[in-house]
Protein backbone atom coordinates (compact mmCIF):
# COMPACT_ATOMS: atom_id res chain seq x y z
CA UNK A 1 0.00 0.00 0.00
CA UNK A 2 1.77 3.54 -1.40
CA UNK A 3 1.02 6.92 0.19
CA UNK A 4 -1.00 9.03 -2.37
CA UNK A 5 -2.48 12.48 -2.38
CA UNK A 6 -6.11 10.84 -2.53
CA UNK A 7 -5.03 9.40 0.87
CA UNK A 8 -4.30 12.79 2.28
CA UNK A 9 -7.03 14.28 1.42
CA UNK A 10 -9.08 11.40 2.98
CA UNK A 11 -7.27 11.48 6.10
CA UNK A 12 -7.19 15.22 6.73
CA UNK A 13 -10.66 15.61 6.22
CA UNK A 14 -11.56 12.23 8.54
CA UNK A 15 -9.46 13.92 11.15
CA UNK A 16 -11.42 17.26 10.67
CA UNK A 17 -14.54 15.93 11.06
CA UNK A 18 -14.31 13.55 13.84
CA UNK A 19 -14.15 17.08 16.31
CA UNK A 20 -17.66 17.80 14.31
CA UNK A 21 -21.59 17.79 14.67
CA UNK A 22 -23.61 15.98 12.03
CA UNK A 23 -24.36 18.78 10.23
CA UNK A 24 -21.06 20.03 9.76
CA UNK A 25 -19.76 16.59 9.02
CA UNK A 26 -22.69 16.86 6.19
CA UNK A 27 -21.01 19.88 4.39
CA UNK A 28 -17.80 18.03 4.71
CA UNK A 29 -18.39 14.92 2.98
CA UNK A 30 -20.03 16.65 0.00
CA UNK A 31 -16.72 19.18 0.01
CA UNK A 32 -15.00 15.92 0.37
CA UNK A 33 -16.44 14.48 -3.13
CA UNK A 34 -15.55 17.85 -4.93
CA UNK A 35 -12.14 18.03 -3.37
CA UNK A 36 -11.81 14.33 -4.57
CA UNK A 37 -12.72 16.00 -8.21
CA UNK A 38 -10.17 18.25 -8.17
CA UNK A 39 -7.44 16.73 -6.02
CA UNK A 40 -7.02 13.86 -8.24
CA UNK A 41 -5.05 16.00 -10.56
CA UNK A 42 -2.45 17.19 -8.22
CA UNK A 43 0.19 15.94 -6.85
CA UNK A 44 1.21 15.98 -3.62
CA UNK A 45 3.19 19.46 -3.47
CA UNK A 46 0.50 21.22 -5.32
CA UNK A 47 -1.86 20.16 -2.95
CA UNK A 48 -0.36 21.10 0.07
CA UNK A 49 0.03 24.41 -1.73
CA UNK A 50 -3.51 25.06 -1.83
CA UNK A 51 -4.16 23.76 1.62
CA UNK A 52 -1.45 26.21 3.09
CA UNK A 53 -1.89 29.06 0.80
CA UNK A 54 -4.95 30.45 1.78
CA UNK A 55 -3.85 30.69 5.58
CA UNK A 56 -0.53 32.65 4.17
CA UNK A 57 -2.42 35.40 2.74
CA UNK A 58 -4.96 35.70 5.47
CA UNK A 59 -1.76 35.86 7.63
CA UNK A 60 0.19 37.90 5.44
CA UNK A 61 -2.72 40.61 5.48
CA UNK A 62 -2.30 40.96 9.18
CA UNK A 63 1.54 41.28 8.91
CA UNK A 64 0.79 44.61 6.09
CA UNK A 65 -2.12 45.79 7.94
CA UNK A 66 -1.81 45.06 11.61
CA UNK A 67 -2.42 47.92 13.97
CA UNK A 68 -0.04 47.04 17.19
CA UNK A 69 3.71 46.02 16.52
CA UNK A 70 3.24 43.02 18.32
CA UNK A 71 0.77 41.55 16.86
CA UNK A 72 2.89 42.54 13.05
CA UNK A 73 5.39 40.80 15.19
CA UNK A 74 3.87 37.57 16.17
CA UNK A 75 1.79 36.97 12.80
CA UNK A 76 4.86 37.80 11.09
CA UNK A 77 6.72 34.80 12.85
CA UNK A 78 3.15 32.42 11.98
CA UNK A 79 3.92 33.25 8.58
CA UNK A 80 7.03 32.11 8.38
CA UNK A 81 6.13 29.70 9.61
CA UNK A 82 3.30 28.25 7.67
CA UNK A 83 5.70 28.84 4.67
CA UNK A 84 8.21 26.57 6.59
CA UNK A 85 5.19 23.67 7.65
CA UNK A 86 4.00 23.55 4.19
CA UNK A 87 7.30 23.04 2.91
CA UNK A 88 7.97 20.28 5.98
CA UNK A 89 4.46 18.63 4.70
CA UNK A 90 5.46 17.48 1.30
CA UNK A 91 8.78 16.57 2.34
CA UNK A 92 7.40 13.82 4.97
CA UNK A 93 4.68 12.99 2.76
CA UNK A 94 7.34 12.29 -0.06
CA UNK A 95 9.26 10.59 2.02
CA UNK A 96 7.00 8.28 3.42
CA UNK A 97 5.14 7.66 -0.21
CA UNK A 98 8.91 6.74 -1.18
CA UNK A 99 9.70 4.15 1.96
CA UNK A 100 6.93 2.65 1.02
CA UNK A 101 7.56 1.81 -2.32
CA UNK A 102 10.99 -0.17 -1.51
CA UNK A 103 9.74 -1.17 2.38
CA UNK A 104 7.16 -2.71 4.56
CA UNK A 105 7.61 -1.49 7.81
CA UNK A 106 4.90 -0.85 10.08
CA UNK A 107 6.11 1.96 11.68
CA UNK A 108 5.62 3.82 8.13
CA UNK A 109 2.05 3.31 8.60
CA UNK A 110 1.91 4.88 12.31
CA UNK A 111 4.53 7.45 11.21
CA UNK A 112 2.18 8.34 8.08
CA UNK A 113 -0.96 8.79 10.83
CA UNK A 114 1.07 11.05 12.87
CA UNK A 115 1.63 13.50 10.10
CA UNK A 116 -1.70 13.43 8.63
CA UNK A 117 -3.09 14.50 12.44
CA UNK A 118 0.08 16.91 12.96
CA UNK A 119 -0.89 18.65 9.18
CA UNK A 120 -4.67 18.42 10.49
CA UNK A 121 -3.85 20.09 12.95
CA UNK A 122 -1.05 22.73 12.09
CA UNK A 123 -3.88 24.18 9.19
CA UNK A 124 -6.85 24.40 11.85
CA UNK A 125 -3.81 26.40 13.56
CA UNK A 126 -3.21 28.75 10.86
CA UNK A 127 -6.81 29.19 9.64
CA UNK A 128 -7.54 30.05 13.72
CA UNK A 129 -4.70 32.74 13.95
CA UNK A 130 -6.19 34.74 10.54
CA UNK A 131 -8.89 35.53 13.16
CA UNK A 132 -7.12 34.94 17.12
CA UNK A 133 -3.86 34.99 16.92
CA UNK A 134 -3.01 34.02 20.08
CA UNK A 135 -5.13 30.77 20.21
CA UNK A 136 -4.90 29.17 16.75
CA UNK A 137 -0.29 30.12 17.74
CA UNK A 138 -1.14 27.95 20.57
CA UNK A 139 -2.91 25.25 18.55
CA UNK A 140 0.39 25.09 15.93
CA UNK A 141 2.46 25.01 18.72
CA UNK A 142 0.37 21.85 20.56
CA UNK A 143 0.65 19.98 16.75
CA UNK A 144 4.42 20.09 17.05
CA UNK A 145 4.40 18.70 20.71
CA UNK A 146 2.32 15.71 19.15
CA UNK A 147 4.13 15.24 16.07
CA UNK A 148 7.72 15.32 18.53
CA UNK A 149 6.66 13.16 21.12
CA UNK A 150 4.92 10.37 18.73
CA UNK A 151 7.18 10.86 15.93
CA UNK A 152 9.76 7.94 16.61
CA UNK A 153 11.96 7.04 13.72
CA UNK A 154 13.90 9.04 10.97
CA UNK A 155 13.56 8.33 7.45
CA UNK A 156 17.18 8.55 6.11
CA UNK A 157 17.73 8.01 2.20
CA UNK A 158 21.29 7.42 0.48
CA UNK A 159 21.50 7.53 -3.01
CA UNK A 160 24.83 6.68 -5.01
CA UNK A 161 25.92 8.63 -7.62
CA UNK A 162 26.66 6.48 -10.80
CA UNK A 163 29.96 7.37 -13.01
CA UNK A 164 29.66 9.68 -15.23
CA UNK A 165 30.79 13.18 -16.72
CA UNK A 166 29.07 15.46 -15.09
CA UNK A 167 30.89 18.28 -17.72
CA UNK A 168 28.80 16.44 -20.96
CA UNK A 169 26.10 14.83 -18.87
CA UNK A 170 23.48 16.87 -17.80
CA UNK A 171 21.49 14.92 -14.93
CA UNK A 172 23.65 12.62 -12.56
CA UNK A 173 22.90 8.46 -12.35
CA UNK A 174 21.12 8.04 -9.35
CA UNK A 175 20.84 4.23 -8.57
CA UNK A 176 17.68 3.16 -6.58
CA UNK A 177 18.06 5.17 -2.50
CA UNK A 178 18.84 2.88 -0.13
CA UNK A 179 16.49 3.47 3.03
CA UNK A 180 17.03 3.50 6.80
CA UNK A 181 14.27 3.65 9.34
CA UNK A 182 16.05 4.76 12.33
CA UNK A 183 14.70 5.26 16.30
CA UNK A 184 14.27 8.87 16.81
CA UNK A 185 15.65 8.84 20.75
CA UNK A 186 13.58 10.99 22.94
CA UNK A 187 16.77 12.17 24.18
CA UNK A 188 17.47 13.54 20.64
CA UNK A 189 13.95 14.77 20.71
CA UNK A 190 14.54 17.01 24.00
CA UNK A 191 15.78 20.13 22.28
CA UNK A 192 12.85 20.71 19.77
CA UNK A 193 10.28 19.85 22.31
CA UNK A 194 12.13 22.49 24.94
CA UNK A 195 11.47 24.83 22.01
CA UNK A 196 7.73 24.13 21.74
CA UNK A 197 7.12 24.51 24.95
CA UNK A 198 8.83 27.40 25.50
CA UNK A 199 7.39 29.01 22.44
CA UNK A 200 3.91 27.75 24.17
CA UNK A 201 4.80 29.21 27.59
CA UNK A 202 5.92 32.89 25.49
CA UNK A 203 2.54 32.70 23.60
CA UNK A 204 0.47 32.23 27.08
CA UNK A 205 2.20 35.63 28.28
CA UNK A 206 1.60 37.32 25.20
CA UNK A 207 -1.93 37.07 24.90
CA UNK A 208 -2.41 37.88 28.69
CA UNK A 209 -0.75 41.55 27.70
CA UNK A 210 2.63 40.37 29.87
CA UNK A 211 5.27 41.67 28.52
CA UNK A 212 4.12 41.62 25.14
CA UNK A 213 6.25 43.82 23.11
CA UNK A 214 9.71 42.04 24.40
CA UNK A 215 7.87 38.25 23.93
CA UNK A 216 7.15 39.28 20.58
CA UNK A 217 10.47 39.97 19.86
CA UNK A 218 11.51 36.61 21.20
CA UNK A 219 8.52 34.77 19.17
CA UNK A 220 10.12 36.23 16.05
CA UNK A 221 13.52 35.49 16.76
CA UNK A 222 12.75 31.86 18.03
CA UNK A 223 10.82 31.27 14.39
CA UNK A 224 14.05 33.12 12.59
CA UNK A 225 16.29 31.18 14.38
CA UNK A 226 14.21 27.41 13.55
CA UNK A 227 14.19 28.90 10.27
CA UNK A 228 17.91 29.29 9.84
CA UNK A 229 19.08 25.94 11.54
CA UNK A 230 16.71 23.97 9.27
CA UNK A 231 18.03 25.51 6.36
CA UNK A 232 21.72 24.45 7.48
CA UNK A 233 20.50 21.27 8.49
CA UNK A 234 19.28 20.71 5.25
CA UNK A 235 21.85 21.81 3.06
CA UNK A 236 24.25 19.16 5.45
CA UNK A 237 22.02 16.05 4.73
CA UNK A 238 21.35 16.94 1.31
CA UNK A 239 25.33 16.64 1.22
CA UNK A 240 25.14 13.11 2.77
CA UNK A 241 22.56 12.27 0.95
CA UNK A 242 24.22 12.02 -2.30
CA UNK A 243 27.25 9.89 -1.99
Amino acid sequence: MTTNKMDVMDDLFVMSISFMGTSKRLIFVILLSVYHKICFMLPIDQLIFWLFFPACIGLLTQVIWGVELTNRLVASGTFIFCIEQARMAVKDLRQIKTAKAYIQDVRLNTFYQVTIITIALELLGFYISIFCLGWGSILILLSQIWFNLLASIKIEFIYKVGNCNLYSTPVMALSAPIIYIQVWKISERIPVLTADILGLILISFWMLQIGSLLISWLLFTMVIAYGIVKVLFSSYVLGHQHQ
